[in-house]
């Protein structure tokens, strides 16, 4: 999705759209690499402000998504909904300074700008980013998940396994009754 810049009005534009996950490189990869199914299309709602030589974007975007949860493994599909704020600049303002008054030298990534170039802003990158900034980094079935038995494999969340849950003993416990030799 872009924008032309010329085009936002100064009480500011709303925008929305739908699109399949798999028209954004980074999501399709996520999906090609079974790390992810995108159940729906991803659904984004902007607002689009411009504020002197900044565009602040304001968004929403949905989804429905299905993971293996980093427990059990079991499939399980989850609503995603995140929102975020954004703001673009054709370059870093000149009014940063550190506290002696004297210019430091920033990225535009490092005040929270994005960069772009020209007459118009192509959402895509960003779109995809929040995406997977959304996405958890341990997804969990359920949070009383009681995983897989570490022993045999069992789904604990289907009762106990077979084996009786029998603790692995610890490997460094062997150490413990070493006799080291004297230095």
């Amino acid at each position: 999705m872009k924008i032309q810049i010329q085009h936002i009005p100064s009480q500011g534009l709303a925008l929305a759209y739908g699109n399949e996950a798999r028209t954004f490189p980074v999501l399709k990869q996520l999906m090609d690499d079974g790390q992810c199914r995108f159940l729906e299309p991803i659904a984004v709602d902007l607002s689009v402000v411009s504020e002197r030589d900044l565009i602040t974007i304001d968004g929403v975007l949905a989804t429905r998504v299905e993971l293996a949860c980093s427990r059990c493994l079991e499939l399980f599909q989850m609503p995603l909904r995140h929102r975020f704020t954004l703001r673009y600049s054709r370059e870093i303002p000149t009014d940063l300074h550190s506290g002696t008054g004297e210019p430091v030298a920033l990225t535009a990534e490092q005040i929270g700008l994005v960069y772009f170039k020209g007459e118009e802003i192509d959402f895509q990158d960003s779109i995809q980013e929040q995406v997977v900034l959304a996405l958890p980094f341990k997804p969990l079935c359920r949070e009383d998940c009681q995983g897989l038995c570490p022993r045999c494999g069992a789904d604990l969340n289907q009762g106990r396994c077979e084996c009786g849950g029998v603790v692995i003993e610890n490997p460094f416990a062997v150490l413990k009754n070493r006799q080291w030799p004297e230095q």
